[in-house]
């Protein structure tokens, strides 16, 4: 005897914190503003616990809240068949979900399945399954952002750009290339060569819209010749961060290493080689010191260049472990008992790193909290709930922060 399966309840809150993959960050395509809001929407609905991608319940109110267009059913009916055909380009990641170097691009359908409910005036929807690795139980390579700052924005190229700068929020800059934002962005024909209308219809819109919100930005043009060949995006580093807390953003090694000039994809080379085990945070301030010296002396002309070698090819590793082994370099008893209040816990986690956790995780709760207290997706019966568990969740990280000390 077959038993049915009892279906997965469908989605229908969105979360305030909205997050993804950098490879999606940076993927290929284009869309309207209603797919784009539908696309949001859907993204909303992903909690960072999930394990499965949900079905996901949106309304037309909430794709269209201002809407007064007698066709509004129409279009999002019509809406929801482009979406069902929309392909995106997206970098093959590694086996860990990182992103490697010079990746394959493969093109994933955007949508599992989607129906319009007439009825109901409600989409049904859940994203492909090859999307998993690019949206679900990310740990590392993801970038973060408040929905109520997206729903500031209304052009699609905006979304993408504060996207974009989003990623790149710690260090308060990007550049990138003229030719390859026109390619994230979905623009393959447009404005191949005539960039001043790029300008006034792409960059001034976004700059105008992004002032809105916690992200505003101001740009360069750099030049080959007298074509412009790409843009330098300059923001404030950490403006998301409306409370006053410490930054909480990026690891110091990397700061560090942006700060000699260490280019920022490289930055994620790094970081995979830490998670991986390959060395430890403290190899990054002996490659940086060591390279230094070098600089100093006349040895190294290009330090940048020579850090990241270091650091892609290891060869200090063996004079750092050696260093780290000798006997002048071991602890004594008083040090190990002191290191788990200072440097380290019980675990083996950097108290630094663990308190800059801690922090962006408060960040983001505090953030939820207004988004939770003001926002229209919330009604009378699901607010109070969604108040009590931020609150909650509020409660437990200042508790935790306070066992390390202001």
């Amino acid at each position: 005897m077959l038993i049915a399966k009892k279906p997965l309840p469908a989605v229908t809150t969105s979360n305030p914190l909205v997050v993804q993959h950098n490879a999606m960050v940076n993927a290929g395509f284009t869309m309207s503003a209603l797919e784009m809001r539908f696309f949001l929407a859907m993204l909303s609905r992903i909690s960072r616990e999930d394990s499965i991608l949900p079905t996901c319940r949106i309304t037309v109110k909430e794709l269209c809240p201002d809407s007064t267009s007698a066709t509004v059913y129409a279009d999002v009916r019509e809406m929801v068949t482009r979406m069902l055909s929309r392909i995106l380009l997206l970098e093959i990641l590694g086996p860990n979900g990182e992103r490697v170097k010079q990746p394959d691009i493969q093109g994933f359908p955007l949508m599992g399945r989607a129906l319009y409910l007439k009825k109901e005036g409600v989409v049904e929807a859940v994203f492909n399954d090859h999307l998993r690795p690019y949206l679900l139980e990310l740990t590392s390579n993801f970038t973060k952002a408040q929905l109520s700052q997206l729903l500031k924005i209304k052009r699609p190229a905006s979304h993408r750009i504060y996207w974009l700068l989003r990623e790149y929020a710690a260090f308060g800059k990007r550049t990138v290339g003229v030719d390859e934002l026109r390619h994230i962005l979905g623009f393959t024909d447009e404005y191949a060569d005539r960039f001043d209308h790029f300008k006034a219809r792409v960059l001034e819109p976004a700059r105008k819209e992004l002032s809105q919100t916690d992200l505003p930005f101001t740009y360069e043009l750099l030049k080959e010749g007298r074509v412009v060949s790409a843009i330098r995006f300059l923001f404030l580093p950490n403006s998301a961060q409306a409370s006053a807390l410490p930054s909480a953003a990026v690891e110091p090694w990397a700061q560090a290493l942006f700060e000699v000039g260490v280019a920022d994809k490289s930055l994620e080379v790094v970081r995979e080689k830490l998670a991986a085990g390959e060395y430890e945070e403290g190899y990054v301030h002996y490659v940086l010191a060591t390279v230094r010296a070098q600089v100093q002396s006349g040895k190294v002309k290009k330090e940048a260049g020579a850090v990241y070698k270091a650091l892609t090819d290891g060869y200090l590793l063996p004079t750092y472990r050696k260093m780290n082994l000798s006997p002048a370099a071991k602890p004594n008893r008083s040090t190990k008992a002191a290191q788990p209040a200072h440097g380290f816990t019980k675990a083996g986690v950097s108290v630094a790193g663990e308190r800059r956790r801690l922090l962006s995780g408060l960040e983001d709760a505090r953030g939820t909290l207004a988004f939770v207290k003001s926002s229209d997706l919330y009604d009378e019966r699901t607010r109070p709930e969604a108040i009590t568990r931020t609150q909650a969740t509020i409660a437990d990280l200042e508790q935790q922060l306070a066992r390390f000390g202001s």
